[in-house]
């Protein structure tokens, strides 16, 4: 069973729902937009469920009824198509109708397929993979240099590692002692060519990380447990940067979608909803 730490919001007043009922919406949420629009990045939105899901309801301090409230911390999605499940946090907490996302990927909808400002509560455009980090060091430099507490989080794919611009900013973050940013990295292994493995090789990961001199931390980004875990240590390091190393795996929890290499983008239906909500009852009751 996850454990379950509320993070008090803004008012007095906790996001208390439990975090396993939480989860679940998330990735049925993924499955409603993919199926209105008729398809979308519905592995994408599995493999991060549980890393969204921990920050969103958890982690990050956030007020809904105020997204630019100036105290809250700053979450940037630099892998852009991520949105769909970021999307699915954001309708559960408030910062939209939750009826808004049938509208996902249509024209003239503020819930764009790629993620960007846009839509209430997102703080960048993303989709233009390795930038995220770069504006994310912008954002930490600027809250240490006028002291303020806020913290930024940058969600990042494992295909971004092959962009040179991400190493450049790994130096300036560390040069600049940026304590207050916490990077994820979902390492799938995937890209839309295939394995990244097969297109550019980038491992060994957590040792290129530690040789830039950031914090370095490696966990299952597919357990929720291990999620919280990382990201609460990463609150307490001082004077470097922390890279959050997260295993996971493609299309996590539904059997015809898991770890194929087919699946960037998928066309969707109503019975491959049916089918998808199916496959992760089951797994909650195996794991019960």
């Amino acid at each position: 069973m996850m454990k379950d730490t509320a993070m008090i919001r803004p008012g007095g007043s906790a996001f208390d729902k439990p975090l396993d009922e939480l989860l679940l919406n998330l990735k049925k949420n993924v499955f409603r937009m993919a199926e209105a629009a008729g398809g979308g990045y519905v592995s994408q939105g599995l493999c991060a469920a549980e890393m969204v899901a921990a920050l969103f309801y958890r982690v990050l301090r956030l007020d809904p009824n105020h997204p630019e409230w100036p105290d809250r911390d700053r979450f940037l999605l630099s892998v852009g198509h991520y949105a769909i499940g970021v999307y699915a946090a954001m309708a559960e907490l408030g910062f939209f109708p939750p009826e808004k996302l049938d509208t996902y990927s249509m024209d003239g909808s503020e819930l764009e397929m790629i993620g960007s400002e846009i839509t209430p509560g997102v703080e960048i455009t993303g989709g233009s993979l390795g930038q995220g980090l770069s504006q994310g060091i912008g954002l930490a430099l600027g809250a240490k240099l006028r002291n303020q507490p806020w913290r930024v989080y940058v969600l990042m794919s494992d295909g971004e590692l092959e962009e040179g611009q991400t190493w450049e900013a790994a130096m300036v973050a560390k040069h600049h002692k940026l304590d207050q940013l916490t990077v994820i990295v979902d390492v799938n292994d995937m890209q839309a060519d295939g394995r990244i493995g097969d297109v550019t090789g980038i491992l060994p990961i957590a040792e290129k990380w530690q040789a830039f001199g950031w914090n370095v931390i490696e966990m299952n980004g597919n357990d929720i447990d291990s999620v919280l875990k990382a990201l609460q240590n990463s609150a307490v390091v001082k004077d470097l940067p922390t890279v959050i190393i997260a295993n996971t795996i493609m299309g996590n929890g539904v059997s015809f979608l898991a770890d194929r290499t087919d699946v960037h983008y998928v066309k969707w239906s109503h019975e491959q909803t049916q089918l998808a909500i199916a496959d992760l009852e089951a797994r909650e009751v195996r794991h019960s």
